[in-house]
């Protein structure tokens, strides 16, 4: 055998073996998104803005707010001939199918925005040498937040406009909220769940019928909390809507003082999630301290107040939070999971202005204006 089919043999042995090996410059990324929805658009920009800045490719698919078209839809991704896979998905019986899936088809992947709170599912996703890992906000705090919000106010009302039991995201906020709600006396008079597109909003209707003008709604995601807007528009009640997640029709009507509190991240595991599958690519995957891929549920947030509107939309919807040399500079072989973790616990608004700050978008005095101290 002669130099050159060596070389070739030992390239092709690699591939079949070593997942994270990398044959080619310039990945090929599929992801899906769940439906054309601000929030879920948003989280696949972070996505595409990450790999693009790598010199990648994506290839997007929109499951059209249906979770039957997600595996199928995730099969048609690994048939173009993607490279990896950046995974959102809502429901936890969905992780071993597609775990199963990208492991006979050899495609890398990530879950992105949702992850497994179940030991045995995490378990079961790390036994699969093409599990990239997962990344997802810390949800329980964000609930908490809300709590804390409220019960400073005085309100002791209120119902809760949210998703179908079980989802990752909301569930946990859901459960963090309620117990510290009614420890401080606070009343649930309902918890509307819906799984439509209108944001809840003609249940929330009817629930306001049975319980007239609780002290708040809380819209458990940023569409839950425009239904709830949409829907106290037909009665004359003072009730206030709290929410978490920013994208920008919560920022207008946070603006407009038809949201009191909203707080949110910015939907970064979009952006977080696509470093981890590129690092994975690049050879230089991300491990915890056991050799295990991450798996990651704590990113945090930052509430954002109608004085701040404007600049935040300025430098998180307009644009992105990280430009693309600071992205660029999250790689190489000494990027490894502590230099990821620093990421996200430095991810906050203050932090990020300050970047801001740096590149001369934005004046310290202008910060300090509406409330941000970057000094």
């Amino acid at each position: 055998m002669n130099l050159r089919k060596t070389a070739l043999l030992v390239v092709l042995i690699l591939s079949l073996i070593v997942p994270q090996t990398v044959l080619a410059a310039g990945h090929k990324i599929g992801y899906n998104y769940f439906g054309n929805a601000g929030v879920l658009i948003t989280l696949a920009n972070n996505s595409k803005y990450v790999v693009e800045a790598f010199g990648g490719t994506t290839v997007a698919v929109d499951n059209n707010f249906s979770v039957d078209k997600i595996v199928t839809d995730l099969e048609n991704l690994i048939a173009a001939g993607v490279d990896g896979l950046l995974v959102w998905a809502p429901t936890p019986t969905l992780y071993p199918v597609i775990s199963q899936m990208c492991l006979e088809a050899r495609v890398p992947f990530v879950l992105n925005d949702k992850v497994p709170a179940d030991p045995a599912l995490q378990e079961m996703l790390r036994q699969n040498p093409y599990f990239v890992g997962g990344v997802a906000p810390i949800n329980a705090d964000y609930g908490k937040a809300i709590a804390e919000y409220v019960v400073a106010q005085g309100s002791k009302t209120c119902i809760v406009n949210t998703s179908q039991p079980g989802d990752p995201s909301d569930e946990p906020r859901l459960l963090a909220f309620t117990e510290i709600f009614e420890a401080n006396g606070g009343k649930i008079l309902d918890i509307v769940r819906s799984s439509g597109t209108d944001g809840g909003k003609s249940q929330v209707e009817n629930a306001l019928i049975a319980h007239p003008n609780p002290d708040f709604i809380y819209g458990v995601g940023p569409s839950f909390g425009i239904g709830a807007v949409q829907a106290l528009e037909r009665y004359n009640y003072d009730t206030i809507v709290v929410t978490s997640g920013l994208e920008e029709a919560v920022l207008n009507l946070l603006a407009d003082g038809e949201i009191a509190m909203a707080n949110g991240d910015n939907w970064i595991c979009g952006s977080l999630s696509a470093l981890m599958l590129q690092a994975f690519l690049d050879g230089n995957p991300l491990k915890d301290e056991n050799g295990r891929a991450p798996i990651i549920d704590n990113v945090g947030f930052y509430p954002v107040t109608s004085e701040q509107v404007d600049l935040y939309k300025r430098f998180f919807i307009q644009e992105q939070p990280f430009s693309v040399e600071e992205i660029l500079a999250m790689s190489g072989s000494d990027f490894d999971l502590a230099a990821f973790t620093k990421i996200i616990e430095e991810f906050t608004l203050e932090n990020r202005m300050a970047a801001k700050v740096s590149e001369g978008k934005v004046t310290v005095e202008e910060l300090e204006a509406v409330g941000i101290n970057v000094k």
